[in-house]
């Protein structure tokens, strides 16, 4: 069987086993399982509460990416079924409830119909011949007991017997209404609360395990504050007894003696039929109250194209799912665009970044690139990549695929329950799980993220790919390079710079020379500075304009190098704003030299900046909230994720143990693995966290 194929516009594709694909007209591709031949249901197949969830949000989705507007975009909803309706008893089921001891009492005292057959029988018990007794005799010596002259005399014959027979419309539609209706619908009702309460649990238990931040921006985008998250747990918490009680005395009576003698015989039907029967027996007639409630629509074949519609429809779905949730993440960082309106898809977006210009551009196809220095990443959706039903060696050999095939940054995002990933065995659920780059051989160029509209936490995942982006590559850029508008700055200018007296004594450098014909500003200047500098170009100017010295040969460039100075120091002002408040640092805050620096705000005691890599010397960017170790208990993978949200790029050492350690992105060292600190850390040494 063919075994693969592309995803996304050429960007990724697939080579995974027993997939084969397909392309809609409008550039969606469908992924399929092995062959129908073999009797495997495809992907496309599958359901799911993420699934059924998914379909709820497509109004509000399609409005907000049809407007054109960012803010619709950024605040549409993408949390789906977390309403009072849902986590109360349905007026369905509590007609179930009220119904239910009729509908047992149907199972065990049910109606029959006297009914006759034939039925070969010993002599003694034979009551009434049958017509065809005779017939039968004669031609069956086997059923003489002896012969004489007047004839045979016979041992056994046909014989016509009385029975109750069950088999009627009424009871076919009980034990029907029994299983599958009840017993399926009780049980996606119950998956789906479990899920809504597991959310809810993760929003508790982020009062108490992740930083103020991450709890701030959970429960802003959950829609309420943290003190009413005990109400609608206590709803889900009764609701789900209630159904649970439902649905083990439904179990119950499928193994009733009704249920048994039909043995799942149903009446073919979708809607009631009515009967005397129905219409004036008190336990018939309630069953058919709760058939009515959950009487299920007609269903038509359906052909080829309206299944072809249907299916790109849930995919484009998705992918207006995804970019509702970069939307809202960026939203979150601060991002502005620069114009209210933007075009989506296929014309890219200019957003004002906390730390620069951010560019977003969405194809047709669904992949959403963000660029931020230069970087473009892109986050490519994909509804079915984690089928519930995949093994562990379906699951690594897609994942490998997608790894051989992604070209630079690439964050794949696919709806999964966030359990599920983390059930996985360690190297599968860290690359598909944790979107920081924390691979034990350093970064990969492919990450994965799992969402749903079930999980709140979902926003932070992405977002934390989001952040790192956006702003992970403005700090790479750091520190900018002093460049003039059509080349680099000659070497006169450099050398005379660096030994200009412009720094201001007792703060950091202001100035780094990586080489001889490279310079760079480390910070802004302060007003003394400022001053000094001044001084410095208005003699430069003055020999320039004098044609007098070597100022003469390059008096282009001296004119030139005000305002690129100025350029560099707005490039590097950008990166005084904490990313944490939004409160801007001092120049004098700036700490550390040569290409790295570290900023801690005044306002939040928020920190930024690099740390250097002791294996390979590499900068390692650094988000980090607090100084604290906060919650060592939380481990395992996703932790990041789970502690900071958002509020990471590069992962804190695993093992929790000294603050201000960091996993490096370029060479995956940890600086703690070889010493006693670390050896209980589950990622250098391969223990399965929690």
């Amino acid at each position: 069987m063919t075994r693969a194929v592309d995803r996304v516009s050429g960007a990724l594709s697939l080579a995974a086993q027993g997939w084969t694909g397909r392309w809609y007209d409008d550039g969606h591709h469908v992924l399929d399982t092995a062959s129908a031949a073999a009797g495997a249901h495809t992907r496309d197949d599958i359901t799911s509460a993420d699934l059924d969830a998914l379909a709820t949000l497509e109004k509000p989705l399609t409005d907000a990416c049809a407007s054109g507007m960012w803010t619709e975009l950024a605040s549409c909803q993408l949390l789906a079924s977390h309403d009072d309706e849902t986590l109360q008893l349905q007026q369905r089921e509590q007609v179930l409830k009220q119904h239910i001891e009729s509908i047992a009492r149907v199972c065990s005292r049910f109606i029959t119909r006297l009914g006759e057959r034939a039925e070969l029988l010993p002599v003694a018990r034979v009551k009434r011949p049958a017509r065809r007794a005779i017939d039968r005799l004669v031609g069956h010596t086997e059923d003489w007991a002896a012969r004489t002259l007047a004839g045979p005399i016979p041992r056994r014959a046909l014989a016509i017997t009385r029975t109750e027979d069950a088999d009627l419309y009424e009871n076919r539609m009980v034990v029907e209404l029994i299983h599958p209706i009840l017993d399926g619908d009780l049980r996606s009702r119950i998956n789906l609360l479990r899920r809504l309460k597991q959310d809810l649990a993760d929003l508790e238990r982020a009062r108490h395990e992740g930083t103020r931040l991450r709890l701030d921006r959970l429960y802003r985008f959950w829609g309420a504050e943290a003190i009413n998250a005990s109400k609608p747990t206590g709803q889900a918490t009764q609701t789900l007894r209630a159904l649970e009680k439902l649905l083990t005395r439904v179990q119950t009576l499928r193994g009733s003696e009704l249920a048994t003698l039909l043995r799942g015989r149903r009446t073919g039907q979708r809607s009631l039929r009515r009967t005397n029967v129905t219409d004036n027996d008190r336990h018939y007639h309630a069953a058919g109250i709760v058939w009515r409630e959950y009487e299920r629509p007609e269903t038509k074949r359906e052909s080829t194209d309206a299944r072809h519609e249907r299916l790109g429809a849930r995919h484009r779905l998705f992918d207006d799912y995804v970019m509702g949730l970069i939307a809202r993440s960026l939203d979150n960082l601060a991002c502005v665009p620069t114009a209210g309106q933007i075009s989506l898809p296929d014309q890219p977006a200019s957003l004002d970044g906390p730390w620069g210009p951010v560019t977003i551009h969405r194809e047709h196809t669904g992949v959403t690139i963000v660029e931020s220095a230069g970087v473009r990443t892109r986050f490519v959706p994909l509804l079915d990549l984690l089928s519930p039903d995949a093994d562990e060696s379906e699951i690594r050999e897609r994942w490998r695929s997608l790894s051989s095939a992604s070209v630079g940054p690439t964050v794949v995002v696919f709806l999964a329950s966030s359990e599920h990933v983390r059930g996985l065995v360690p190297d599968l659920s860290l690359p598909a799980l944790s979107s920081g780059p924390d691979g034990q051989h350093g970064r990969s160029t492919l990450v994965g993220v799992p969402v749903s509209p079930l999980e709140t936490t979902s926003l932070e995942r992405v977002a934390r790919a989001v952040s790192i982006a956006t702003l992970e590559p403005a700090l790479a850029a750091y520190p900018p390079e002093i460049r003039l508008p059509h080349g680099k700055l000659p070497r006169r200018l450099i050398d005379y710079l660096w030994e200009s007296k412009i720094a201001q004594e007792g703060l950091p450098p202001l100035l780094d020379r990586p080489g001889l014909d490279h310079i760079c500003m480390r910070r802004p200047l302060t007003t003394i500075e400022q001053t000094r500098l001044d001084s410095v170009l208005s003699v430069l100017e003055q020999q320039a304009t004098a044609r007098r010295g070597w100022e003469r040969d390059i008096a282009t460039a001296i004119t030139q190098l005000r305002e690129a100075l100025e350029t560099a120091a707005e490039q590097v002002r950008g990166l005084l704003r904490c990313p944490g408040c939004g409160v801007a640092a001092g120049p004098e805050q700036v700490t550390r030299s040569s290409d790295i620096f570290s900023i801690t705000c005044r306002s939040c005691n928020f920190r930024w900046g690099h740390e250097r890599c002791g294996s390979c010397q590499s900068r390692i960017a650094i988000l980090e909230p607090t100084r604290d170790v906060p919650n060592p208990e939380v481990s395992g993978i996703g932790w990041v994720e789970r502690i900071f949200g958002r509020d990471a790029l590069a992962s804190p050492c695993w093992a929790r143990t000294v603050p201000n350690r960091y996993v490096c992105p370029s060479c995956g060292a940890c600086p703690i693995s070889d010493h006693s600190e670390g050896k209980a850390c589950s990622r250098c040494h391969g223990a399965k966290g929690t």
